[in-house]
């Protein structure tokens, strides 16, 4: 894989990493990479995430320049090591010279931290997993460190799956943790020890399942609207007493990262019912998973805009049939409020019987309590 211990001399002494099934090589920078770095580095998205330099005209010449320095410092200094990413061309993209950079930072005698980024050339094709098993190798096996480190601001999704799939294990969130610009920002941690095992710990999206006259899709940012639209709306208020009273922007946010939280957590999943033309209509949601028992339950919600015409019925059928077809649970409910007359014209329509009632159990808006009401499949 590269040469025993920290390399003093540079570039020649950087050892060269490689994966060739994935045909991805970290290497010693060079001055051949400036204009490459150059661009990753005024990409909205790197600076979205990376507290880059920002003088007037933007990141250019001296900026990459600076940074090719410090990187043959820590080298020849043996306190940081840093290589530049390559890819050869495969069926997922065309060759990139210079695909971005990674790098391993001493913390303590036997602790290290982790930094990426990705040139947006090459995102999307799981070329910086690759690299980070490799650094990482090379820093518990070579260097001799006991554990390495990963950092990233909150809400940097790509990041956290880059270091899951790398096998770094979630450590939680770290408020106001990391500097962004002037701003202490929360920060997540993972952490991968020398004994633990280098396992794959990504986690899956929720499947896209379509419908006749809609499809189940992951949420994404541009659904925000159209979230707050339905949870300001007096009916979505009256029974789903959790929302905030004045549901704004960010409470939409905050529903979202839930959402990504469940399945980053292997816990839950939630899905836009989305129609033709991909409009969000609502969502549903699939959750109880890593419990003792295999038991599921679904819950949904819908706009305004679709109420009345059976989409959430047939959202409903669609989870059910996904879970019985993939053997996912042993049982699967639903409930809702007794007095939620469309919510239980949803669950039965969509096949589902009344299995018992629990009553004064279940709050509503305007402060008293209803009894809820059990469905299961037959």
């Amino acid at each position: 894989m590269g040469s025993a211990g920290p390399a003093r001399g540079f570039p020649d002494a950087v050892p060269i990493l490689l994966d060739p099934v994935a045909k991805v090589t970290l290497r010693a920078h060079s001055g051949a990479d400036v204009s490459a770095i150059i661009e990753q580095c005024r990409d909205p998205e790197m600076r979205r995430w990376v507290p880059l330099p920002e003088p007037p005209g933007g990141y250019a010449e001296p900026e990459a320049r600076e940074f090719l320095a410090r990187i043959r410092m820590g080298w020849q200094q043996g306190e940081s090591y840093a290589w530049a990413i390559e890819v050869g061309a495969s069926r997922s993209g065309p060759a990139v010279a210079f695909a971005g950079g990674i790098d391993l930072r001493r913390l303590e005698a036997q602790v290290a931290e982790v930094g990426f980024g990705l040139h947006p050339a090459a995102r999307g094709r799981q070329v910086m997993t690759s690299a980070l098993r490799l650094v990482r190798d090379y820093g518990l096996d070579t260097l001799g460190y006991r554990a390495i480190r990963w950092r990233a601001l909150v809400g940097n999704w790509a990041s956290r799956r880059v270091a899951a799939a790398a096998g770094f294990r979630f450590d939680g969130t770290v408020r106001a943790s990391l500097d962004h610009h002037g701003e202490a920002r929360d920060s997540w941690w993972a952490t991968i020890r020398a004994e633990d095992a280098r396992l794959d710990l990504s986690w899956p999206d929720p499947p896209r399942l379509t419908g006749t006259r809609m499809s189940l899709r992951p949420f994404r940012d541009s659904d925000l609207e159209r979230v707050v639209e339905s949870c300001v709306d007096p009916d979505t208020q009256h029974w789903l007493v959790s929302l905030p009273r004045l549901y704004r922007r960010r409470d939409a946010e905050d529903y979202l990262a839930a959402v990504r939280e469940s399945a980053a957590t292997r816990s839950g999943w939630a899905w836009c019912v989305a129609e033709a033309g991909d409009r969000c209509l609502g969502a549903i949601s699939l959750e109880g998973f890593g419990g003792y028992a295999r038991r599921l339950e679904i819950g949904y919600w819908t706009h305004p805009d679709a109420r009345g015409r059976g989409i959430a019925a047939e959202a409903v059928r669609l989870v059910t049939a996904h879970v019985e077809d993939n053997d996912l649970a042993d049982s699967v409910t639903i409930r809702c409020a007794a007095s939620n007359r469309a919510s239980r014209r949803v669950a039965e329509a969509a096949g589902y019987n009344q299995i018992g009632v629990q009553p004064r159990c279940e709050p509503l808006r305007d402060g008293t309590l209803a009894d809820l009401v059990s469905y299961s499949r037959p």
